[in-house]
Order: C-alpha cells, then structure tokens, then sequence
C-alpha cells in the first residue's frame, strides 16, 4: 500500500471507537514527496510535562537541543511568585518576578529591559514527587523548546534544574491568550457599540494574524509540526495606552508552548477512551483519519485559527455539529463527494480572506500553501481587503 493511503476497510479503524474507513478506493495519487515530513519519518517525543500531553514531532535527523547553547541555570532566589497561573498532573505555572534582571548575565531574555525594573515572567515547575518518566519528559521540553528562538515564539528565558523542584522559565504575555483577549472584543465596524466595549480593528487582526504566520513559517523552517496551532494556544503582549485602558491596537503574538491552556480549554478537546484528547475541530481530515501530522495539517489549523480571529472568538469552530459529526464530516473530506461542510465566511471577513482558508483547507494536501506564502498575503494583500 502507498504511504498516506488510508487502510482498506478490513484493517482496524486508527483509535477506538473511530468511525471505519470508508470502503471505497481511494484515487491513486503520488506519495507525499520525500522534502515533506511525515510524523512517522520522526521521533514523535510525547511530553507530560506540566499540563498533560503534548506531542512534538521532531525531525529524525536532528536531536531536540543538539544544536543549542547549554541552557542558562538561574538563581532560584532571584524568582519571587506573585500568583499561580495554571496547574496539570504534573505541576505547576506561576507568575514569576526577578527585581534586577540586569544583575543575571546569563538571562535568555531577548529584549531589553529598563534598569531598575523588575521583570515578570511564566514559571512551569514539576512536581517534587512527579515520576521519573515525568522528569524526563520534563527535561526534553527544556531541550526542544530552548532550540525555538523567533519573535513569534513564546522564549525559554532558562532553567533551574541543578536541583528539585525542577522549573523553567519563559516569557510572560501581560494580556493573556488570544482567544480571551479577542473573545471579549468587537470589532470597530460593527453598529450600536456600548461606549466602553473594548474594540479591535480588521487591520489589528490582520496584523496578528500574520505574526502568527511568521511564527509557524519558522517552525516550518525547522520541519517541527506544532500539532496544536489554535487561538487559544497563541499569546498576546503589548503596552497598554497611557490611561492604562487597552486601546485594541496591535499587539505582540507569540505562539505559546504548546498547551499550557488545555485544562481552561477542555471542550475544545475530544477525548478518546484510553488515549490522548485530541483537538479535532482544528484538525485536518488526515490528522483525525490516519494520523498524519505535517506542517500542512498545521496550515489547515491556521486556516481555523484564522477563522477564529475573524469571528473575534464568538464561537467554537463547527459550533453546530458535535463532537461525532465533525469526526464524520472527515471522513466527507476522505470521501470528496461534495458533501464535507467547510467553516463558513465571517460576517466581517472579505471574501479574498475566506478564499485564503478554504485554500488552508483543501482535501490534498499538497495544493494548501505554504506559511511563506500565507505570511506574505498577509502582510501584503489583506490590508488591502477592507
């Protein structure tokens, strides 16, 4: 059987209880050509860590770290907690402060910080009594996340693992994730606004929207496959106006590391009995079908998480059907007999935008773009589209 192809419908269905594969034949194609990775040509790193599991595909030829700098051991005293953020089964976030992070030379911090002030930052610390295969997925994430150095990614500032509990430190977004920052928003075109409704601008979502492509487009770069590409898992910074009101300008996104919000974000998970939730109403029909993850599957997600933004959040994608119907509407997709539902266009959204998603969206997977090439429309085609 040609790598990709679906099994017939005597071999058994991917996960229990997923619905069979279609019986008929599929159209022979070409396989996937070998420059595409294929999350069964790489060493798929399942990670407990803090908040569940997260799985990274890393590519075979290159081990997670090996290429980095030894990672920066901070000073424990220098981190003061100001509140806990978040917890998983195997420990904790909190909100960290370093009064004077000037005086710690070996900062991953990439930007710089004015003298005399304190410097906030995301605290993910195991649990002392987490088992050893918790530990060690623990230091795997240190190693696979210190080698993702972009503007558009969340940073490992650095670790203090010399002793327990084990902890690593990242960057801290001042305005939460961007699904709640963009959830609680309108946008400025829209009719009978309550004066103190907090607004955002198509060209602020563009502007977003095209960071994040940058980020993947990075990703892509390394052929690491983030697998959870979503609003929710997207973060967002940015200066707040003199008035301390949020002015609902552009702000600074970085995607987040890969699952830190799952416990806030259950229902957009399906749980499979025995198996990892899996978010399927960002998932490409051969993610939820075969198994198959590539950056092409995370293009199908940004087209998603690009619908997301377009919607400023107001619903679940695919609100409609539940969680079986969206599983059957991939097998539609398999099928390609007219009958899939595609995300419908936004009321704000230009029609050359939503052309962009359903490209984000096309059965084979080889015809979606490339995140180069998303970034590149965003940032100089969409603008335009008001």
């Amino acid at each position: 059987m040609e790598k990709g192809f679906p099994p017939t419908q005597e071999e058994p269905p991917p996960y229990p209880g997923a619905p069979p594969y279609p019986s008929l034949s599929p159209p022979v194609s070409p396989p996937m050509p070998p420059s595409v990775p294929h999350y069964a040509e790489a060493d798929i790193v399942s990670l407990q860590g803090v908040s569940g599991n997260n799985t990274y595909a890393v590519p075979a030829s290159s081990s997670p770290g090996a290429d980095g700098a030894p990672l920066p051991e901070l000073p424990r005293q220098c981190l003061i907690f100001k509140e806990k953020l978040g917890e998983g089964q195997f420990g904790e976030v909190h909100l960290c402060e370093i009064e004077n992070p000037g005086d710690l030379p070996n900062l991953e911090f990439p930007f710089n910080v004015r003298k005399g002030r304190p410097l906030l930052v995301a605290v993910k610390i195991l649990r002392p009594d987490a088992s050893k295969n918790a530990r060690n997925d623990f230091l795997k994430e240190v190693k696979i996340l210190s080698r993702l150095k972009d503007p558009n990614i969340i940073r490992l500032l650095g670790v203090c693992v010399s002793s327990d509990p084990l902890c690593m430190v990242t960057e801290y977004m001042e305005c939460g994730d961007l699904n709640q920052y963009l959830s609680h928003r309108v946008l400025l075109d829209k009719t009978g606004l309550s004066h103190n409704t907090p607004t955002i601008s198509y060209p602020a979502l563009i502007a977003m929207a095209s960071q994040i492509a940058s980020g993947m487009k990075f990703l892509a770069s390394l052929n690491f496959v983030h697998r959870d590409l979503a609003t929710r898992n997207c973060l967002v910074g940015g200066e707040r106006g003199e008035s301390g009101e949020d002015q609902g300008g552009e702000r600074h996104i970085k995607i987040a590391d890969f699952g830190m919000s799952r416990n806030l974000y259950a229902g957009d998970y399906y749980r499979i009995q025995g198996r990892a939730v899996l978010p399927i109403r960002w998932m490409a029909w051969e993610c939820i079908l075969m198994g198959k993850f590539t950056t092409a599957s995370d293009m199908w997600a940004f087209g998603v998480t690009l619908w997301e933004m377009l919607s400023v959040c107001q619903e679940q994608p695919y609100s409609n059907l539940t969680d079986e119907q969206v599983i059957d509407n991939a097998g539609e997709f398999f099928r390609d007999q007219g009958r899939q539902v595609y995300l419908s266009r936004p009321a704000v959204c230009p029609q050359g935008l939503y052309e962009l998603m359903l490209s984000c969206w096309n059965r084979d997977c080889k015809l979606r773009p490339s995140f180069a090439d998303i970034h590149s429309f965003l940032t100089e085609d969409a603008m335009n589209m008001v």
